[in-house]
């Protein structure tokens, strides 16, 4: 179009065709640069701890601690158990939230506000593949 636009007689043509382009440009830029942010906030999923209870947002509201009857961490996957409210079930691999804590600092926070429950941790060892 601007090539066409720059052999043109009317130079107008040109003009226009460069804004155009600019736009266009512009355009496919913005819509890369949202797409890119979206995939980015997908792959991070939130969970916070906190003296309440655990706020993981899939859920709109925060879980109590007194309402979890189990906290399983099995290989990094948090599972958590809600008695009265099932909905509120979650797994959760730890590998892919956003927590800034090392993950002996996170046990010890879940023990520290979960007690006087357990929270069951098990890491399986890694095997030779013989």
């Amino acid at each position: 179009m601007v090539i066409i636009s720059f052999f043109s007689e009317d130079k107008r043509n040109l003009s226009i065709s460069l804004y155009a382009s600019a736009i266009l440009t512009f355009i496919l830029v913005t819509v890369r640069v949202v797409g890119y942010w979206a995939q980015r906030e997908e792959k991070t999923v939130l969970l916070m701890v906190c003296e309440e209870g655990l706020h993981y947002y899939d859920h709109a509201a925060l879980i109590q601690w007194k309402v979890i009857t189990d906290i399983q961490i099995v290989n990094r996957e948090l599972s958590v158990s809600v008695g009265p409210l099932p909905a509120l079930d979650f797994t959760l691999n730890l590998l892919d939230t956003n927590l800034q804590e090392r993950f002996d600092d996170f046990c010890q926070l879940l023990n520290r506000y979960y007690y006087p429950k357990t929270v069951y941790i098990y890491e399986s060892s890694v095997s030779c593949g013989c």
